[in-house]
This record gives structure tokens, sequence and C-alpha cells, in this order.
């Protein structure tokens, strides 16, 4: 979908998402200290905005620019913390900075991409930082999510998606919709690159005073017997 068919969808709307944060990302990030974080396919700004009143630092990263003025109109008189970009995701993560917290919530790229997009967050991560992932699982086919269901999310599609992170989780989740009579079916998954060990070697120990008198005396020595054996 290009910028302006995702500007046309969300301005044919009065709110084209929910306004309340995922409640995966609540339950796993609600406990971290506030640091960097990126959002990725911000949207309106539900996990952003959150974030931010959480105290935050948020990088909200979108193609629409209806929906980043709807999540800058929000930000403003809270006077929280969110800088909305408006990028290709991809193209912003190349610039190779690191957050303490990257979320990719409700992205659905084909598998070639998404290899690609979920390598880059990946790597987007501060050593000590975490990734959150939340996406429609493939049972939910039909009732949410795009159509095509190569890019539905399953946990076999997430397996080794996130190269240099621990993954702690990927789990199945259901919920209910009211519209909806079958639950729809969502995968989480929570990995954190752990913090880089710093090794410190151990100091030279100096010398010893008896052992420094002993080099001493023996340069002494050395040198008298040179000198005898030129005289």
């Amino acid at each position: 979908v290009v910028p302006h068919e995702w500007d046309a969808r969300y301005a044919a709307a009065g709110r084209l998402f929910s306004s309340e944060p995922d409640e995966a990302l609540v339950e796993l990030a609600g406990t971290l200290p506030p640091g960097r974080a990126l959002d990725l396919g911000a949207g309106e700004g539900r996990n952003s905005l959150w974030l931010a009143r959480k105290g935050w630092q948020v990088t909200a990263v979108d193609l629409s620019g209806v929906a980043l003025a709807r999540l800058r109109a929000q930000a403003a008189p809270e006077h929280v913390a969110v800088d909305a970009v408006g990028a290709d995701m991809g193209e912003y993560l190349a610039r190779g900075e690191r957050f303490d917290l990257v979320v990719v919530a409700n992205i659905h790229p084909e598998p070639a991409q998404r290899a690609r997009l979920l390598a880059a967050a990946a790597q987007a991560v501060a050593p000590g930082g975490h990734l959150f992932l939340a996406g429609h699982h493939l049972d939910s086919l039909g009732r949410a999510g795009p159509p095509d269901p190569s890019r539905l999310y399953t946990e076999e599609r997430l397996a080794g998606a996130f190269p240099g992170l621990e993954v702690l989780r990927i789990d199945r989740r259901e919920r209910q919709r009211a519209d909806i009579a079958a639950p729809l079916v969502d995968v989480v998954a929570w990995a954190a690159r752990p913090l880089a060990l710093i090794h410190i070697s151990e100091p030279t120990r100096p010398a010893s005073s008896s052992y420094a008198g002993f080099c001493l005396k023996r340069t002494n020595y050395t040198l008298h017997k040179s000198q005898h054996r030129h005289t």
C-alpha cells in the first residue's frame, strides 16, 4: 500500500483503529524503565502515546501523514515526548539508530519483506533493550488481518526472525471481538538483546621492592663485567 492509499483510508474514518494500547505491550513493557522507544507503523499512535505517557521518548514512524497528524494533535496538549516521523520503515531503520524498545505492532508485509523488516528491527535494539511484536495469526484468516495467508504470523514463521536477540516468548493469544463470534487469534513475540559483556584485564602488578632491587643489582653486575672485559 502506497502512502496516499493509507491517507485515504485514515481520512475516510474519524478514527481507523482503536485508541487503546496493545494489551500485550502494556503487560510486557509496563514495568520497564523509560528510555528511547521506536514505534514502527505507528498509525494514529495508540502505542506511542501510551509509552510517552509512561515517560518514554518515542519516535513514531509511519507512511501516512493523516495518521501522524492525528498523533501530533493528541500529543501536543499533553506535552509528551513523541517525534512523529513520516518515512518508510525500512528506510528509517537503515539509519542505524538504537533504541531501548522497538515496537512492531500489526504490520503484515509479504514474507521476503517481513524477514528484512524484522531483522532490521532486531538490529535497532540497543544492548539491554527489548523488541515487541504483535500481529494476526494465520488462524484468524478471513476474520482479521490481510487476506493473503502468507502475510499472517505463526509461531514457526517467527522462529529465527530476530537475529542477535534472545527470544523470551512467542505466544498464541485468543481474544473476543463483539462483532465476530469466533475468537481472533494473535501472535505476540518478546525478545531482548543481552547487555554487552566488557572484559577488563587484570592490571599489571608492580614489581615488588625486593624484585626491583634484584633487577637493579643484576644490571649493575652485568655492566661491571662488560666494562671489565673491555679494559
